[in-house]
């Protein structure tokens, strides 16, 4: 509708990567595992979200080529040696002997400690020389793992869809379901993560007994064995990626082709064998979701809408913040200075040293969602909280972009200070309530997409040795014209899907404004785990 369109804000153009060509720099002290000493260097995080670090600065001035780099897609920064040391222990578990793991670290030169975790790469352990450099360090590295690990969702929604619903597959056929945090990166490292936890058990059971020596020496030679497995395997991928990058459009055209002339057809056929599906699929889905899901729906909602409507809400504060000091700069030369402040406005969401108050609510995830782990073997936390870090950046970008364009509308007509003022407040108020409508929306889908995301391979797990075993029964009803076209798998999904969505929306209406009651994560964990705790 009319009013509808008035009150959305515009999209801004996407932008893939920041504007700047380097992002942050500094010195800091990182960890060498071959010496077991602390190094100096000077480090570049450039704007495609490669980590690079030289000698020193005057090597980097020189054009100098790097130590060392990496792509921060995948990794997680963690900000204690406590943490680490647990990651740390969880990646080398199976390692002979008994004793505890020593310290991953040796006498770190200052108390400011970064640590950059990846299950199959590189680590780096790095200490800045100041909370400041710190906290301007953890902002800066946190931006670039969330920007470069959602590249690919953030980069063509469609095709990024169907490649990873074909990996989901994958992995279901071989009784996996949920694959969250696998799913971060590009292609090619998003397939050397399913391919290395595929060989992972034998990798343990094959090479983690031949490895001897002291404790903290065969924990040095695995990962390095892990990192250089996973860089042979993502280099076969990459290759084989590439090539067949120049038989997919042939491969498109063809199947364009092929369902064009008889897409009524098939979509009958999929009515049908739909149809049949229902008496094998709808009562055992119903039971599962009615009995193993609904009962936690409405907890999970409340919990999920908390952390984003609190960084929303941050986002709002922070944008109002920001036009009201862009006001009281633009004095009496409002021309210039206005486009140049502009101009600002539109990089705020690219500085992450500002954003970094709304995107620390997206944390709130790791701890009250914790429970899920356990009763749903939901494992993708990490991808929820980038998730929601990308929304509020969108949100931000969505407003500035909005008012930018309002303000540049309106600027032929105020002439004066007083009038620039009064226009850019009735700009900043109009914007502020598109921003209100349109954060409602987007927020109340984004829960209920994780909502399906979480509960989803929780019912279809359940329902494999009740339903999917029959669904080789109904292959036959697909003409072998059609057999790589209508996917009786995927017709089964979607009904169990149905089923979900159906529970999702009854749910969903309890999250009106003014109705919805928050819980904490401690309740919400124990009705996960169906615990027992004081009222």
């Amino acid at each position: 509708s009319a009013e509808v369109c008035s009150l959305a804000l515009l999209s801004c153009p996407q932008t893939q990567r920041p504007p700047d060509a380097t992002l942050h720099d500094g010195f800091l002290s990182r960890y060498d595992g071959d010496s077991r000493s602390w190094q100096d260097n000077y480090f570049v995080l450039l704007g495609d979200f490669t980590l690079e670090w030289f000698e020193s600065k005057e090597a980097l001035r020189k054009g100098c080529e790097p130590s060392g780099s990496t792509a921060l897609s995948g990794y997680r920064l963690v900000p204690s040696l406590r943490e680490y040391a647990e990651l740390l222990g969880g990646l080398c578990q199976g390692l002979a002997g008994n004793s505890p793991c020593c310290s991953p670290v040796a006498d770190p030169p200052g108390r400011f400690l970064l640590f950059l975790f990846h299950p199959f790469r590189k680590h780096l352990c790095l200490c800045a020389n100041s909370a400041g450099s710190q906290r301007a360090w953890e902002s800066a590295l946190g931006d670039g793992i969330r920007c470069h690990s959602t590249e690919l969702q953030r980069r063509d929604p469609l095709e990024a869809e169907a490649f990873l619903e074909a990996v989901r597959f994958y992995r279901q056929e071989r009784g996996r379901y949920g694959a969250e945090d696998l799913l971060l990166g590009l292609e090619p490292e998003i397939l050397t993560n399913v391919l290395m936890e595929d060989l992972l058990p034998t990798l343990r059971s094959r090479v983690l007994p031949a490895i001897g020596g002291a404790r903290s020496r065969r924990t040095q030679l695995w990962l390095q064995f892990l990192q250089e497995a996973y860089s042979l395997v993502l280099g076969q991928i990459s290759s084989d990626l590439k090539a067949f990058q120049r038989e997919k459009e042939k491969l498109r055209i063809q199947l364009e082709k092929k369902i064009r002339p008889d897409l009524d057809q098939m979509l009958t056929l999929k009515d049908q064998i739909a149809s049949n599906l229902q008496a094998v699929v709808r009562s055992p889905a119903e039971s599962c979701c009615g009995q193993g899901v609904e009962p936690h729906l409405d907890c999970a909602l409340e919990e999920l809408m908390r952390p984003i409507s609190s960084g929303a809400e941050e986002v709002r504060s922070l944008f109002a913040q920001r036009v009201d000091e862009m006001v009281g700069i633009v004095g009496s030369a409002p021309g210039a200075v206005l486009q140049r402040e502009l101009l600002t406005l539109g990089r705020i969401s690219w500085k992450p040293e500002l954003m970094r108050p709304c995107y620390e609510k997206a944390d709130l995830y790791k701890e009250s969602l914790h429970g899920l782990k356990e009763r749903f073997g939901f494992c993708g936390v990490t991808s929820l909280v980038l998730g929601a870090q990308n929304l509020m950046q969108q949100l931000m970008q969505n407003a500035a972009y909005t008012f930018q364009q309002l303000s540049e509308q309106h600027l032929s007509q105020a002439m004066k200070y007083d009038q620039v003022t009064q226009m850019l407040g009735k700009v900043k108020d109009r914007v502020l309530k598109k921003f209100d409508y349109d954060s409602s929306s987007a927020r109340k889908q984004f829960a209920q997409e994780w909502l399906v995301r979480i509960f989803l391979p929780f019912l279809l797990k359940h329902l494999e040795s009740r339903c999917k075993l029959e669904l080789p029964k109904y292959e036959s009803y697909v003409f072998a014209d059609f057999s790589g076209i209508i996917n009786v798998e995927n017709i089964y999904e979607e009904m169990v899907l149905a089923v979900l969505l159906q529970a999702v929306s009854r749910g969903k209406e309890l999250c009106s404004p003014g109705t919805t009651r928050l819980i904490d994560g401690e309740r919400f964990f124990a009705v996960c785990t169906g615990r027992n705790i004081p009222a």
